[in-house]
């Protein structure tokens, strides 16, 4: 190594690990990418690297955060609460377009691998951008009066499902296609939403 390559601190360093784990992860994909093809491309050691992201899912994710546009979860009145919902459902299409689906499925699966069951459905089970969304998009739906509940009286298992449907798809098929979202809207969120109508 020359002396400007082992000076490298900071976000330098890290910007220059995370740039190139991004573009082993084009070139390779997500299964054949490794730790040490990342410190050998960035020029740096396995060891600086495990230092700030602890398993190569950590690593790839922040790798395609920063390269990923970001992601609005705030959805404006679309008109109707089937709209709204897709609009929510679409706002992820910019990851779907960045990285393939089996390097998506792969990663998320890899994630979940390293994650307590507890602590993963906390995460969905509490505060999230989408658990956010669909406040709002009850709440709207409720002042429309296209459905009676309100998200005092709906069940927090309903507001929950959008996101865990969407980590199923996910891990299912590595990415949301249009026409699997039209089925999760119309044969199972837009029937439990109207139920009490």
């Amino acid at each position: 190594m020359n002396d400007n390559v082992t000076r490298r601190r900071g976000v330098t360093l890290e910007n220059a690990i995370l740039d190139q784990a991004w573009l082993l992860l084009q070139q390779k994909g997500y299964v054949k990418l490794t730790m040490d093809d990342v410190a050998l491309a960035a020029k740096t050691n396995k060891n600086t690297i495990y230092r700030r992201w602890p398993q190569k899912s950590h690593l790839i994710f922040a790798a395609i955060s920063r390269q990923a546009p970001s992601i609005n979860f705030e959805i404006g009145d679309q008109g109707s609460l089937k709209e709204d919902l897709t609009a929510l459902f679409n706002s992820l299409n910019p990851i779907f377009k960045i990285i393939k689906p089996d390097d998506l499925r792969e990663l998320i699966s890899d994630m979940f691998s390293h994650t307590t069951s507890y602590d993963l459905f906390n995460g969905i089970n509490h505060e999230n951008s989408i658990r956010n969304s669909i406040d709002t998009i009850i709440t709207r739906a409720n002042h429309r009066n296209e459905i009676s509940l309100s998200i005092n009286t709906i069940s927090e298992r309903a507001l929950n499902l959008p996101s865990l449907l969407i980590i199923n798809e996910i891990v299912l098929h590595g990415k949301l296609t249009e026409t699997s979202i039209e089925d999760i809207i119309n044969s199972i969120l837009l029937p439990i939403y109207r139920a009490c109508l």
